[in-house]
């Protein structure tokens, strides 16, 4: 799997996203109509502008998933940066800002101390972020095992086996069925046709986050009336990373049931490589993936 990014505005249909809105005020309350507004997206340093309306309100629709730092200028008025933002995929992050009376050299910067709470959506959801997926044990490093952790979600069947179509993973959530679940890949239909289970997912490498929509659906969603799966895949930066592995089950290291004569035949391999980086710096990134499942048995 090999992806491209770059800092053309992703399009609904294309990338799960997430929204950034507020209201920027003065020290009395009253609403700061055309204020700048600047979002940048830390690891690609994209930069997004927008100015607030009359009511002070502003929003940035459809960005990309990452960590924020977030910019109000208005005459009159200091500057005020906010730091530490995390935009999951399908949140809507409220920031906003009360601005103090003074110099617009004068810069007063907020870092973010704690997860900020979703108010403008009634969904039901769990996040499975980045951390939950490298360090969280994953037996068959399929993604969507890790639904295990979150309630209402039973009966989960992650197969690592990527050679088989009908072999994707399946869950019940909310007492549905299995065929009743919406999967989806960076926004993009990841659905078994033959199935309508979901399908297999790139290695737990090069998943940035999953998260799974089990209640009070947004108009944005339907098709299938079980939950709505949406895993979002890890993107190039500026600086390049990677990662390798390699998973070895061989009898030899395993103990006898004490049941058994023998230990029980297993020979297996997977493996494979991670990593991404700039093409052309601030501009366009890559990233890309492989895993190989080798079973001997």
């Amino acid at each position: 799997m090999v992806l491209c990014s770059s800092l053309l505005a992703p399009l609904h249909a294309q990338l799960a996203t997430g929204t950034i809105n507020g209201f920027v005020k003065d020290p009395t309350g009253a609403a700061i109509p055309g204020a700048k507004v600047t979002a940048k997206m830390v690891e690609q340093q994209a930069v997004r502008e927008t100015q607030t309306n009359a009511d002070g309100f502003y929003t940035f629709p459809a960005m990309p998933p990452g960590n924020y730092e977030i910019t109000f200028e208005a005459g009159g008025f200091k500057r005020e940066v906010r730091t530490g933002l995390e935009l999951t995929v399908n949140q809507n992050l409220r920031v906003d800002a009360s601005l103090e009376v003074g110099a617009p050299e004068t810069e007063i910067t907020v870092a973010a101390t704690a997860p900020l709470v979703d108010t403008t959506s009634h969904t039901l959801s769990g996040l499975i972020d980045d951390r939950r997926v490298v360090d969280l044990p994953l037996n068959g490093r399929n993604v969507i095992g890790l639904a295990r952790i979150l309630p209402g979600v039973l009966g989960v069947s992650a197969p690592q086996q990527v050679d088989d179509a009908r072999g994707g993973p399946e869950m019940n959530v909310n007492g549905g069925r299995p065929n009743m679940n919406l999967f989806t890949f960076n926004g993009g239909y990841f659905n078994n046709p033959s199935r309508n289970t979901g399908m297999n997912y790139p290695p737990p490498d090069a998943v940035e986050e999953v998260r799974i929509l089990t209640h009070n659906f947004a108009a944005e969603y339907g098709r299938n009336p079980g939950s709505q799966v949406n895993v979002v895949s890890r993107a190039g930066t500026n600086e390049f990373h990677g990662s390798a592995w390699e998973f070895l089950r061989n009898d030899a290291l395993n103990a006898r049931n004490f049941f058994s004569s023998r230990v029980p035949a297993v020979k297996q391999n997977q493996f494979g490589a991670a990593g991404g980086g700039p093409v052309i710096k601030d501009k366009v990134f890559v990233f890309g993936s492989y895993q190989g499942l080798r079973d001997h048995r």
